[in-house]
């Protein structure tokens, strides 16, 4: 265990080592992100009620960690498949796994401030009070972590890294705009409904919105379908980068 926890440490720092280039652009890019969706969507609504504050203030953040795990993640693993970073990583002694883990760590926390300065931006912006859960850390924790074992799990599973960046762009056009994550679900078509009920993106959004408004949720339920959705990721991610040579 001692080893295992070292060999994480040492992975810590040689990601943010090897990706300091690229964690402040990351990491003003979320700002951006974040600025954009609380304030900039807010335009579409000529009168934002309560509700709507809500759930563009709470959709901001799971925006965010979605973008983080299953779009910007598959790109850049995406990227060191093709330079063949990865084949040179794959050589260390270490578990494959806890290569994964300290990379996860890193772009969770590059998500951080964007999720944080989202929050506290809408909360002043739209004049309304979050309703802060103590379930907040582990539910936000779980929505991030299940979008990069998933996004982990596009990037080794697309055949080839070009495949893997086209599902990226389809995966944002269909959170944007197809994804009850800025308004109720109730919003969508019966049939669009039904695909979100066993798809882990409404659920995601009901953690954010359950543990820091007073909208009404089932959170048991988002926990369990998110969860379940972490452990595909978990297994899926491990089994491809143990396939891989």
């Amino acid at each position: 265990m001692h080893n295992v926890v070292r060999q994480y440490g040492l992975m810590l720092k040689w990601q943010a080592l090897s990706q300091k280039p690229l964690l402040p652009l990351n990491m003003a890019v979320q700002i951006m992100i974040a600025i954009g969706f609380v304030i900039g969507l807010s335009f579409f609504y000529p009168d934002i009620d309560p509700t709507t504050a809500k759930f563009l203030t709470t959709g901001a953040p799971t925006i965010i960690l979605l973008m983080t795990g299953l779009v910007l993640l598959p790109q850049i693993v995406g990227m060191a498949r093709k330079e063949g970073t990865f084949d040179y990583m794959w050589s260390f002694p270490i578990p494959r796994m806890v290569y994964i883990a300290a990379d996860a760590t890193i772009w969770v926390a590059v998500a951080l401030p964007g999720v944080i300065i989202a929050l506290a931006m809408g909360a002043a912006y739209f004049d309304f009070s979050l309703s802060i859960s103590p379930l907040v850390v582990p539910a936000l924790l779980l929505v991030a972590t299940s979008g990069v074992l998933l996004g982990y799990t596009i990037a080794h599973g697309a055949p080839k890294p070009e495949m893997a960046h086209i599902a990226t762009q389809i995966i944002v056009f269909a959170i944007m705009l197809f994804s009850p994550v800025l308004y109720p679900v109730d919003q969508l078509p019966d049939w669009l409904a039904k695909v979100h009920s066993v798809l882990p993106i409404q659920y995601m959004a009901d953690l954010s919105r359950g543990t820091l408004t007073d909208l009404e949720v089932n959170l048991g339920l988002a926990f369990i379908v998110v969860g379940a959705w972490c452990t595909v990721g978990l297994v899926a991610t491990n089994f491809l980068i143990r396939r891989r040579q």
